[in-house]
């Protein structure tokens, strides 16, 4: 614990996952009271990705998972899920195909269709996520209809190769700088600067159906967005900032083997969280290599209709 002036810090809590679905449920009445929503139209999306591991362990039935999600976001049912990672591609490239398996035949099950996320892969695992990605196309096309992308160039390799899938601009994509503790700028409303002639030639170019955000400011102004776009919105948790190197990967090596970037791992991501907590109220999460903070009460304007995709990242906070 480190003190500094009126703050408090409580800093390095790494656990290992417990076996209950911690955080499930904590907060359904929070939400449908919060209403930021009630007067937009809004498709209802469950967001597993860089947590899909987890969550089967605690959950095993899928379709009890869907459940509880939907009863924790305040949804009235899941249109869609998502799942990959936005941030990792040593997590995308070792998903478990029999985890993918049972999520398909619950999707099917209860009509809901299922959105691919994939992160920035390095040059050394390209040609093998390329596998990977046209085996899950191939494999799970009865309810994969879309992708979401996260860089220049997967955008063109899919554009070119797989043109029937439609595809999405991820989270990264968006460069708006996001951090709370400066509350000035927190509490604005931002004009996501994403919103460019260039990014509207792009969606025309490449089809783009959706443009996905996350929660960084107190509201977000949508009003410029190009014409036709789907807004998505990741909540209640926005991703502050990832790294190249992850600090999870390196909790089994001796020293001399610590922090290197592209090193095979053994999912430490999948039993190991980092929680910070800030005595003024801010939340941060640790998981894999990205950072999170939480922010239930970011207001979308602007728009009449978006995606709101709930990540079921609480149940990574210990209670």
């Amino acid at each position: 614990m480190e003190k500094s002036e009126n703050k408090r810090v409580d800093v390095g809590i790494i656990r290992k996952i417990s076996d209950t679905l911690s955080g499930i449920g904590n907060y359904a009445s929070k939400k449908s009271e919060r209403g930021l929503y009630k007067t937009m139209q809004k498709t209802e999306c469950i967001s597993l990705c860089e947590i899909m591991h987890d969550l089967y362990q605690k959950e095993p039935n899928v379709e009890k998972l869907i459940d509880r999600a939907c009863k924790e976001a305040g949804f009235s049912k899941c249109e869609r899920i998502y799942f990959g990672s936005s941030f990792c591609g040593q997590y995308f490239l070792n998903m478990s195909k029999k985890e993918i398996n049972l999520l398909v035949e619950a999707c099917k099950k209860q009509n809901i269709k299922l959105t691919m996320v994939l992160p920035i892969f390095t040059e050394k695992h390209l040609e093998r996520a390329k596998k990977k990605i046209e085996s899950y196309i191939s494999e799970l096309r009865e309810v994969l209809d879309e992708v979401t992308v996260n860089d220049y160039g997967m955008l063109v390799y899919l554009h070119t190769h797989y043109s029937h899938l439609k595809l999405n601009m991820g989270r990264l994509f968006m460069k708006d700088y996001r951090d709370p503790r400066y509350e000035d700028y927190f509490n604005q409303t931002l004009k996501p600067k994403a919103f460019t002639t260039y990014l509207k030639k792009l969606v025309q170019d490449y089809h783009i159906g959706s443009i996905e955000f996350d929660p960084s400011h107190k509201s977000i102004d949508m009003s410029e967005k190009p014409e036709g776009i789907i807004i998505a919105l990741y909540t209640p948790y926005c991703y502050e900032t990832v790294g190249q190197i992850c600090q999870m990967a390196g909790i089994s090596q001796p020293i001399e083997k610590k922090f290197r970037p592209n090193e095979p791992c053994q999912q430490e991501c999948n039993t190991h969280k980092i929680h910070y907590f800030i005595e003024e109220g801010h939340t941060w999460l640790k998981l894999g290599r990205a950072i999170y903070f939480k922010n239930e009460s970011c207001e979308i304007k602007g728009v009449n209709c978006m995606r709101v995709i709930y990540s079921l990242l609480d149940g990574e906070v210990e209670q």
